[in-house]
């Protein structure tokens, strides 16, 4: 029934986060019964008068190879194929870049130094979720030799300081340094859930029949309660997560788990639908996160309608079901021959998803496109998150010099400045970075952590030029920095002090909700996909319009009512945008010569 309902929170967070904002921790929970699981089973071995060390050793990992293994790379295999199918090239790289490290449980290393601003979003990731089964995977590499070789008098200080120590390191790497996405993957943050369920299976082992029978507390019971479902609304309570927020859930499990006993939650947890639901538990966190990043790369929408809600519901639960009595069950029981034909079919599969899945791939791609309509510029070229040479663009031997300022809105318009140029006599000089307006006091803190120190960078080079430059273009994502309350505190500030300078902010160009290439290929496969325009962009840039009419020498550039954006996603029958709201660097040279 705990199982059950970890899963669910982790689901419907994972749906929507804003119906149960700490869903996310019934994977701290699912830790905590983990690890009270696999220590009550060494404890138990370690106890029998037949015990041998290297015999446990195998029993343990043969049982957990078969629990995980068989249903884990039967998800990998469909996952795979689908995505050779739907995902656009540079996507299914990113997609088997995560594929290679989930294959050897080590995807939550390569996602906690993940950051690429063209990949698909996070939502869209297939294999995040195997993050915290990679966790569990290395705490089993050391785990069995812990507990095994140290005796329970050791054990019993040490799991409860070592929870302490590692909770405290948690809490350093995320105030101190900063490395919440690093920490918020990392084993050693997690461990504590781990060592305080086995802590708990440690207490009940050492505890007598007699105290067994009368170790229930109705009132530990009912704080057990109140401290999951506070996570489940309040999951950071400190501000960051896991650390020190990371063990109320924690404490709450270990609690239910060390509390078990015949009482009305006991009876709650035990009814027969949530112990079915707990009993598919591992199938349906196997399968409900890829199910839901493939539904939202096709839709091009996080928050899915009613219709996408109920595919997901009814994929999870039929894949969920599939995979437990087909996959799971059949392939942990003892030995036989079904049980060899389905491994023998397992490795088979996997053999040739290996081979195929590129080959599948580049069959269903359309005909590829030249360079210039798949991206915003060359970035061995750019300015963009590094200094590049002198980042120079248009007439380059002018005395003429703008600045040029901004995040990848204000890269994708580096062959725009350089048409201009070279037809008004000047140079561009752009220095911008991922996610970041290169400005003075920019809150670098609100973007992703792979984007901070190239923002940081790129923002001291900008000051050195911004001082003496005359004129300075503005360019980015305006929607998206925007959403950030303190950003238009940020511009307003930068505007007031460079009152000696012509500033001028080019508005946000027409942002679409999906995008066109990925459209293509959608519709070319058989999947109907139409793109349509997000009107949003309006709101902002009138917003831009009254920010700039409050400084004399700030003016608003709109040029979203150029002809090149008035049939968008396409101009003359040509796709214009790379994605929903970047145009490549052939549409940026039309869009000058009509902005000239």
């Amino acid at each position: 029934g705990l199982r059950a309902i970890a899963v669910l929170a982790v689901m419907i967070f994972h749906f929507n986060p804003a119906l149960l904002p700490g869903g996310f921790v019934g994977v701290d929970i699912f830790l905590v019964i983990s690890g009270f699981l696999i220590a009550s089973i060494l404890f138990n071995k370690k106890e029998q008068t037949n015990y041998q060390p290297i015999a446990t050793l195998k029993y343990f990992y043969v049982s957990r190879f078969k629990r995980l293994v068989p249903a884990y790379f039967a998800m990998l295999i469909v996952v795979s194929l689908l995505a050779a199918v739907i995902f656009l090239p540079t996507d299914f790289v990113t997609y088997k870049g995560g594929l290679e490290k989930a294959a050897y449980f080590n995807s939550n290393n390569y996602f906690a130094n993940f950051g690429d601003y063209f990949a698909p979003a996070s939502y869209e990731q297939p294999l995040l979720h195997t993050w915290s089964l990679a966790v569990e995977v290395q705490f089993y590499l050391i785990a069995p030799f812990i507990f095994l070789l140290l005796p329970k008098r050791v054990l019993s200080w040490l799991l409860p300081l070592s929870s302490i120590a590692l909770t405290a390191y948690a809490e350093y790497q995320l105030r101190f340094v900063g490395q919440e996405q690093a920490t918020y993957y990392s084993l050693s943050a997690r461990l504590p859930a781990f060592l305080i369920g086995t802590w708990v299976a440690l207490l009940i082992a050492n505890t007598s029949k007699l105290e067994k029978g009368n170790r229930f507390n109705p009132y530990l019971v009912w704080l057990a309660l109140a401290l999951i479902l506070t996570s489940f609304w309040l999951p950071k309570m400190t501000g960051y997560f896991p650390g020190i927020a990371g063990l109320i859930p924690i404490l709450g499990a270990a609690l239910l788990i060390l509390n078990e006993a015949n009482n009305s939650v006991s009876k709650l947890l035990s009814h027969k639908v949530l112990v079915w639901l707990g009993t598919l538990s591992y199938s349906l966190y196997l399968w409900h996160w890829p199910i839901l990043a493939i539904i939202r790369y096709y839709t091009g929408a996080e928050l899915l309608n009613l219709k996408y809600s109920l595919v997901f519901i009814v994929l999870t639960l039929t894949l969920a079901v599939v995979s437990y009595y087909w996959i799971e069950t059949p392939l942990r029981l003892k030995r036989s021959k079904k049980q060899i034909i389905g491994y023998a079919s397992l490795a088979a599969a996997i053999l040739l998803t290996v081979v195929g899945m590129k080959n599948i791939n580049a069959f269903y791609t359309p005909e590829s496109l030249p360079v210039e309509y798949t991206r915003s510029a060359d970035p061995a070229v750019t300015c963009h998150g590094k200094i590049v040479d002198d980042c120079l663009w248009g007439d380059k031997n002018n005395s003429k010099e703008v600045l040029v300022l901004g995040d990848s809105h204000a890269n994708m318009l580096s062959h725009f400045f350089e048409y201009l140029g070279k037809e008004l006599n000047f140079k561009a000089r752009i220095i911008t970075a991922s996610s970041c307006v290169t400005i003075p006091g920019f809150d670098y803190l609100h973007i992703p952590e792979w984007a901070h120190k190239p923002c940081l960078s790129q923002i001291e080079e900008a000051k050195v030029y911004i001082k003496d430059a005359e004129t300075i273009f503005l360019a980015a994502s305006w929607n998206w920095q925007m959403k950030n309350q303190s950003f238009e505190k940020v511009l307003n500030k930068f505007l007031a002090s460079n009152m000696s300078s012509n500033i001028y902010i080019i508005g946000q160009e027409p942002l679409l909700f999906e995008s066109p290439i990925r459209s293509i290929r959608f519709n070319s496969i058989g999947l109907p996909s139409q793109v349509d325009v997000n009107d949003d962009y309006l709101k902002t840039n009138q917003v831009l319009r009254e920010i700039a009419g409050n400084y004399v020498r700030v003016t608003y550039l709109d040029f979203a009512t150029l002809p090149i954006f008035q049939t968008v996603p396409v101009y003359n029958g040509e796709v214009i945008y790379r994605d929903n709201h970047h145009i490549h660097s052939a549409a940026a040279i039309e869009y000058a010569k009509q902005a000239l």
